[in-house]
């Protein structure tokens, strides 16, 4: 008996053994993926670059690889310190045995890390500096003692440089451009048609969509949700932008940029739709044509019936950026017409 049990014994810590080797690690662009909202959200909070928050976070965990960082979720190295009242943890670091804390979640790390920076005495200066001085800050973090590498600043801004994570802190055009991207990927080559435009579509048998008298089918965060074609979207109001969408809704910035359509430039404004998720192929029954009205463009009826533009141009042969003329039929919804 006393052999089995050993035997088994044995047995488990092979097998536990064998787990921990053949955990498979995330590369740094994977980290990057992950956790560049969480960076995101701090800067606007608090006015630390994202591209300081990621680079510490990857440098500091290993890109989330490290012991500390999967065993107590420290992804920025960050000791107990007098303050800490939480839980903790102990390895050996500067000197052997030292203490660190263990956090609930990784949010929790990256919101401990800002407010560490945020009410640390010796690191007040650098909130004085540009939220896009990246280089300023890596160098100041260096200066106020964050790490006793007397490299750690050029570590930073080579990963910050080779990673390009300037481009998180400036979320605006990170967004624009990484929706952008998504769509052109989504639509490669969909647009160079050979055929002539869809010039036969019937008139529309029944009206188009009221948004405007929708009832919320829920509140979220003090907000009505709306839903059209079985996907949900919110109505922008006074002094609301996209980013406030994005922090009420924990939605990045850039899929609400992708989930919509918007381009580069576009102004949106009070009233205006956003949809929180991704938008249909097509609208749905009773609705199959739409007569374009004065001032509609493909986007428009996009937004109004709640329809991807990749497909609305697809179904019609269009551009997603051409005018069409006030008073044609197009396709809302695929039927057999549209291939004879």
């Amino acid at each position: 008996m006393f052999m089995k049990k050993q035997i088994f014994g044995m047995l488990c810590c092979v097998c536990i053994a064998f787990s921990g080797f053949s955990q498979k690690q995330i590369s740094r662009a994977e980290y990057i993926e992950q956790y560049a909202d969480m960076a995101i959200t701090e800067m606007l909070r608090t006015g630390i670059p994202a591209s300081i928050t990621l680079a510490q976070a990857c440098l500091e965990s290993a890109n989330g690889n490290s012991d500390l960082a999967l065993v107590a979720l420290n992804h920025f190295g960050i000791k107990c310190h007098s303050s800490w009242t939480g839980k903790k943890t102990y390895k050996d670091d500067d000197a052997k045995n030292e203490c660190f804390r263990v956090y609930s979640s990784v949010y929790e790390s990256y919101k401990d890390h800002s407010e560490f920076l945020v009410n640390g005495r010796r690191y007040a200066f650098l909130f004085e500096l540009s939220s896009t001085d990246y280089k300023s800050w890596a160098q100041g973090l260096q200066k106020a003692g964050y790490a006793t590498n007397p490299n750690y600043a050029t570590h930073l801004i080579r990963i910050i440089e080779e990673n390009k994570l300037y481009m998180y802190d400036q979320p605006e055009k990170y967004a624009i451009a990484t929706a952008d991207t998504k769509a052109k990927t989504e639509s490669t080559s969909k647009f160079k048609f050979t055929r002539q435009p869809l010039a036969k579509a019937p008139a529309p048998t029944v009206l188009p969509p009221n948004i405007s008298h929708l009832s919320p089918i829920e509140t979220k965060f003090d907000k009505p949700v709306y839903e059209n074609n079985k996907t949900k979207f919110v109505i922008l109001q006074d002094n609301e932008t996209i980013f406030v969408i994005s922090q009420k809704f924990g939605i990045p910035v850039w899929k609400l940029f992708y989930y919509n359509d918007f381009v580069p430039g576009q102004t949106i404004s009070n009233g205006d739709v956003v949809y929180i998720e991704k938008k249909k192929n097509q609208a749905q029954k009773p609705h199959f044509t739409h007569t374009i009205q004065k001032n509609e463009t493909l986007f428009s009826v996009s937004q109004l019936y709640g329809v991807k533009i990749s497909k609305l141009a697809t179904m019609n042969r269009r551009n997603p950026d051409e005018n069409i003329p006030e008073g044609t039929h197009i396709y809302v919804r695929k039927n057999l017409i549209m291939f004879e």
